[in-house]
């Protein structure tokens, strides 16, 4: 695949066509790549790139569709169904584990090709761009691998920055052709409200993660998010220039869906270390006998102490929990937040892990949450939600969100709210979040969903009411129920979770509206 990418880079310059079918011939490896290398938990970040080619390709198929000119829309159809490759490229190259100096080390190679290919054809100086981006990535690529130490990667970095450099002179030298090449071939980046909406979209997204991976920890995949950085960047320097036709489009697929695939992989990899402080978990149950082993062993990975207080379960949860944890009590039921406050009480690790009995701890979180612990950068962590219902995961609407869980234990407590309690931490210490995502497991089937609904929207009508809030209008309910849908759907993009996600905006706005309809009736005592 890597020698696929190379051809394909420095083919361009010769013919489209050669672009395009490495563009095919990757997608069919990458298919075959994945299939072999079995399940595979998918990065939310890379969710919204692929949603940035598919909006894109929709965006922009309406905007030609309506063209004045049907034979030109029908002329940029197939590039835009080429982006629709974007996924089988991308979890193709995580499949077989594409490593930061493997990607560097194939745009080195199309350097060569690129020179090769310039001493022997005539190229429209507009094709610059290709070497100009072939040697940008290059230079990055051989300070990365200098900096690493790897020597070798480095020299063969720099061979293709220089090759890339000359046949940058040789294009832009006066002896130049009329041959029509798709560079000077009607381009897609025509003004226009939809045009430009779909531009902002296919940059923006891998823009923002490339910046929020740039600060990593780990420097490969520092490195990588710099190249998506730098790709982007070139992208929009061929759009302001009027020359964002097919070759653009299509160069930026090809670079853009290995960097990304490469970026997880090193993020991946550079959670290796093991946690230096002592880490005590702590779980609240309630006839959670399904849930509480698998839990717990999960949790096992991180944490030295496990506490587990059960408030009168009449299932086996208690036997249960005895088997794998350390501590397990029984007591009334106080509300969430004190009993939240009882379990911390009884921990004695420096760091503390709360998680319910309804989520999990990944490997990849758990090898994060140990790499974190050997040198903390932070003094509490929020550990991101990865919701699973009805046999999907959730990446996006509220389950997008990262509650905070793991904390230093000195000064912190938790609130004595009846229902979503808030850990309480001292002024002046910081929170990061973690890349790593929790399984949640927020119910069994639609009906436990609705009994946990119902049960979650009265304790929040109390904990309101005892606080001394109301709601003087059946219409407040409504607003907030129809605000709550429309935040969850479209602002929180839980419309990328399909069906799914649909189902759980609207089951959020029903929690919301039964909160403050309840509220009304107890105003009303």
């Amino acid at each position: 695949m890597l020698g696929l990418l190379a051809i394909g880079l420095a083919g361009a310059l010769i013919h489209p066509a050669i672009l395009e079918l490495a563009i095919i011939a990757m997608a069919v490896a990458g298919l075959a790549a994945r299939r072999r290398a079995g399940g595979w938990d998918i990065p939310r970040e890379l969710r919204l790139v692929h949603f940035a080619f598919w909006g894109f390709v929709i965006i922009v198929g309406v905007a030609t569709a309506i063209a004045p000119s049907p034979a030109s829309a029908a002329g940029r159809a197939w590039p835009l169904v080429l982006l629709l490759l974007f996924w089988p490229l991308t979890t193709g190259m995580s499949a077989i584990r594409l490593v930061a100096a493997d990607l560097f080390t194939a745009v080195a190679a199309a350097g060569l090709l690129t020179l090769a290919a310039s001493l022997t054809i005539t190229v429209p100086r507009e094709a610059a761009q290709i070497p100009i981006l072939i040697a940008t990535l290059g230079s990055w690529g051989a300070w990365t691998l200098f900096r690493q130490g790897r020597m070798k990667r480095a020299l063969a970095c720099v061979a293709g920055v220089l090759a890339g450099a000359a046949s940058i002179g040789l294009i832009l030298s006066p002896a130049e052709t009329a041959m029509d090449h798709v560079w000077t071939a009607a381009s897609l980046g025509e003004t226009g409200v939809l045009q430009i909406l779909g531009w902002l979209l296919l940059v923006s997204i891998p823009v923002s993660v490339g910046l929020s991976f740039a600060t990593s920890r780990h420097s490969a995949a520092r490195a990588v998010a710099v190249a998506a950085l730098i790709t982007s960047a070139l992208l929009v320097t061929a759009i302001l220039s009027k020359q964002a036709g097919t070759t653009a489009l299509l160069l930026n697929l090809l670079l853009m869906a290995p960097i990304m695939a490469s970026l997880f992989v090193e993020l991946d990899r550079g959670d290796h270390r093991a946690r230096a402080v002592r880490v005590s978990a702590t779980i609240i149950t309630r006839n959670e006998a399904d849930n509480i082993e698998d839990c717990l062993r999960s949790v096992r990975a991180v944490a030295d102490e496990i506490i587990v207080l059960d408030s009168g379960s009449t299932d086996d949860t208690v036997e249960r929990a005895r088997a794998l944890a350390d501590i397990v009590e029984i007591t009334d039921w106080p509300g969430f937040g004190i009993q939240k406050q009882r379990a911390l009480e009884k921990a004695t690790g420096d760091w503390v892990l709360s998680i319910d009995a309804d989520e999990r701890i990944t490997p990849a979180l758990a090898r994060e949450i140990n790499d974190r612990l050997s040198a903390p950068d932070a003094d509490a962590y929020k550990l991101p939600w990865a919701v699973t219902i009805y046999g999907t995961q959730l990446d996006f609407g509220r389950s997008g969100r990262a509650p905070l869980r793991l904390f230093r234990r000195e000064g912190v407590s938790f609130s004595d709210a009846l229902v979503h309690e808030r850990i309480l931490i001292p002024e002046g210490r910081t929170t990061k979040t973690l890349r790593g995502r929790m399984t949640h497991f927020t119910h069994r089937d639609f009906g436990h969903s609705l009994e946990k609904s119902a049960k979650y929207a009265w304790l929040g009508a109390l904990e309101k009411h005892r606080r001394g809030k109301k709601t003087r209008t059946m219409l407040y309910p409504t607003l907030r129920g129809l605000m709550t849908f429309i935040q969850v759907y479209f602002i929180r993009l839980g419309f990328l979770d399909g069906a799914v996600g649909y189902l759980t905006a609207v089951t959020y706005a029903q929690v919301t509206f039964n909160k403050y309809a309840g509220l009304w009736t107890l105003g009303r005592d």
